[in-house]
């Protein structure tokens, strides 16, 4: 695909969080495993940015039900719900032909 987005940083904001294990369920059934599970005593979400290829795919963010969980690291842009910018056809996963 031409024109691809650069890949965006994104984290969990814990204070937010439901610890519902959505963003991981999800990213796991799609095969990208970008969402883990952080081996610390409070064993918290976390997103690895070597596997995520946000804003090439927004799964995670179409199931999570915490608003305001998963943001932008830099800006600290809230996700969730997503933003209009972030649910496009061309940005939408899976891809439609």
């Amino acid at each position: 695909m031409a024109n691809q987005p650069d890949i965006i940083a994104i984290k969990i904001d814990h204070d937010k969080c439901t610890e519902c294990r959505m963003c991981y369920v999800v990213c796991r059934e799609i095969n990208f495993n970008a969402v883990i599970i952080d081996t610390g005593p409070q064993h918290l979400h976390e997103i690895d940015m070597d596997r995520c290829v946000y804003p090439r795919c927004t799964v995670c963010l179409m199931y999570c039900p915490a608003e305001g969980s998963i943001v932008e690291s830099e800006s600290g842009r809230s996700l969730v719900p997503p933003a209009a910018d972030a649910w496009t056809d061309e940005k939408r996963f899976p891809r439609r032909a």
